[in-house]
C-alpha cells in the first residue's frame, strides 16, 4: 500500500505567516477557515503517522530508502589516479 508520496506545501493567502506546526490552532485569527483547513491537515497528518508507526513500530520514516549504488563506468577516465 502507497500512501504518503505527497508532500503538500499551502500558505493562506490573507495569513502567509501562518505555520500550524509552530503557531497551532490558537494563533488563527478571526477564524479564517483557510487557516483552519491548514491546522485540520497538520493535524491529520500527525494522526496518520502515528497510526502508521503503532501499526509498524519499526517503521522509519524519516530515513530515506537506500539508492542503488551504481559502479563506475570502466570506460570512464579518472581525473585523480595518476
Amino acid at each position: 500500500m502507497k500512501i504518503r508520496t505527497r508532500r503538500f506545501e499551502g500558505r493562506c493567502a490573507k495569513h502567509k505567516t501562518y505555520n500550524p506546526a509552530v503557531d497551532g490552532r490558537e494563533a488563527i485569527r478571526g477564524s479564517c477557515p483557510r487557516c483552519a483547513l491548514l491546522a485540520e491537515i497538520w493535524e491529520t497528518s500527525l494522526r496518520l503517522n502515528s497510526l502508521i508507526r503503532k501499526f509498524n513500530p519499526n517503521h522509519d520514516d524519516l530515513q530515506r530508502p537506500p539508492q542503488p549504488e551504481n559502479p563506475p563506468d570502466p570506460r570512464q577516465m579518472n581525473l585523480l589516479d595518476g
